[in-house]
């Protein structure tokens, strides 16, 4: 059986195809088919071409076909761009036209003339001096010691007014106090007897503090006025006030 005709693989091991003209090998090759050859084709080494030859080239012109397809284009588009430039340039053209020819106007401001007001003239009241009057400065004398009363008696008396003026004592209860502060019995009796409170008041005034210090009876506060050196008459008046 022989071997047709055609591209069949090269026997020397070259990895190509070699052509078989039906008797012998010959030196054309070519690169190894990607696709197998159809049934009945056999490929002519005269009219195929030969490895290594390339094929005309065909893109050149469809390039430029290309270009000259982009002029045309581009010479239509301009063509129908032109009308509405121009009417676009007239548009422009007449407002420019609209606004540089409008009036302008000048408005002229009339001076008002304002009255001129005279400032009337004040004369300056007379003022009449009252007389100027001297007074001599009055001297007050020094507060004239009580006579007979030594230095211990008006610092008792002093120390006993004081007292008073804080809170509420009884006679005993303010010569006990004094006699507390250093004073002798005769200078504390005599301070307390020259101040001369009012003792029944001074008994109100304590029931009073020690109702608001704590609650009692009024036999209770009584007794403890009593305590305090108050007469029983002197604390019997001061639960009276107090409202016991």
């Amino acid at each position: 059986m022989t071997t047709p005709a055609g591209w069949h693989p090269d026997p020397e091991g070259s990895g190509q195809q070699r052509w078989w003209d039906g008797q012998q090998w010959t030196s054309a090759l070519q690169p190894p088919a990607t696709s197998p050859t159809p049934p009945g084709y056999v490929s002519n080494p005269h009219t195929d071409p030969e490895p290594g030859k390339s094929q005309p080239k065909k893109w050149p012109w469809i390039a430029g076909a290309v270009v000259v397809l982009l002029v045309i284009i581009g010479v239509a588009t301009s063509t129908g761009k032109s009308p509405d430039n121009a009417a676009s340039s007239q548009t422009k053209t007449t407002q420019s036209s609209a606004v540089t020819t409008a009036p302008t106007t000048t408005t002229k401001t009339s001076a008002v003339a304002l009255p001129t007001t005279k400032a009337q003239v004040v004369a300056p009241a007379e003022t009449t001096l009252a007389p100027t009057t001297t007074t001599k400065p009055v001297t007050t004398a020094p507060a004239s010691v009580t006579p007979g009363m030594t230095a211990g008696q008006r610092n008792a008396v002093r120390t006993a007014k004081s007292y008073l003026d804080y809170t509420a004592f009884s006679r005993q209860g303010l010569i006990e106090q004094l006699e507390y502060e250093d004073y002798s019995s005769e200078d504390a009796s005599f301070a307390v007897d020259y101040v001369a409170p009012d003792w029944n008041r001074q008994a109100a005034k304590a029931a009073e503090s020690y109702l608001d210090y704590t609650s009692f009876s009024r036999q209770g506060l009584i007794d403890q006025l009593m305590y305090e050196g108050y007469t029983s008459a002197q604390a019997q008046y001061g639960v009276d006030q107090a409202g016991l």
